[in-house]
C-alpha cells in the first residue's frame, strides 16, 4: 500500500486532470529531474485551423494536505520554505508559476465519495501566485490564500490569460 502523503499527491493530481481537462489546457506532470516545479500548463490555441501550443505556458507547485484551516477569508497553511523561495524567486521575464494546494478533509475516509452516478473528490484547491522576498526560515513559511482563489475552470483559464498578458507587456 503506498503512502498517505502518496495518495494525497495522487488525488491533486487527479484534480488537476479533471480542471485542466475540462478547461481544454494541455500540461504535463513533473519531468526527469526535479528542480522544485510538479508540472506546467500548456494552453492550446487554434491556429489556421489547426490546434497547437500558445506559447505561454505557466508552471505550478502542487501541493496536497490536511494541515491547513481557514482564519476568515483565507485559507492559512505552512509551505515549505524550500518551495516558498522557489516560487518568489523567480525573475520577471521568466515563465510565472503559481502555487496549487488541495484542501483535503482531516478524515481521509471523507476524502473520495464513491457512488453509482458520482466520484466525489472532498474539498478543493487554491491557487496562488507568491511574490516577495525569499524567507530565511529553514522550516516553514505562513501563507495566507485568499478563499475566492479556488481553483476551477474558469479561474485556470483567468490565470493563463494573466500570464499570457504579463509575458507580452499588456
Amino acid at each position: 500500500m503506498i503512502t498517505k502523503q502518496h495518495t494525497q499527491e495522487c488525488l491533486s493530481r487527479a484534480f488537476i486532470h479533471a480542471v485542466a481537462g475540462r478547461a481544454g489546457v494541455n500540461f504535463n506532470l513533473g519531468s526527469a529531474f526535479d528542480y522544485g516545479f510538479d508540472g506546467q500548463f500548456r494552453p492550446v490555441k487554434i491556429r489556421n485551423g489547426r490546434r497547437n501550443d500558445s506559447g505561454f505556458p505557466l508552471d505550478f507547485q502542487l501541493k496536497a494536505t490536511t494541515d491547513w484551516e481557514h482564519d476568515g477569508g483565507f485559507v492559512v497553511y505552512d509551505l515549505e520554505a524550500k518551495t516558498y523561495n522557489d516560487l518568489v524567486g523567480r525573475e520577471p521575464a521568466e515563465i510565472g508559476a503559481v502555487l496549487i494546494l488541495l484542501c483535503l478533509p482531516k478524515d481521509e475516509a471523507e476524502w473520495l465519495v464513491f457512488q453509482e452516478d458520482r466520484l466525489e473528490l472532498r474539498r478543493c484547491c487554491y491557487w496562488e501566485r507568491l511574490v516577495g522576498a525569499p524567507t530565511d526560515n529553514l522550516e516553514t513559511k505562513r501563507i495566507r490564500i485568499p478563499r475566492t482563489n479556488l481553483l476551477t475552470v474558469e479561474s485556470l483559464n483567468a490565470i493563463l490569460d494573466h500570464e499570457r498578458s504579463r509575458r507580452l507587456g499588456l
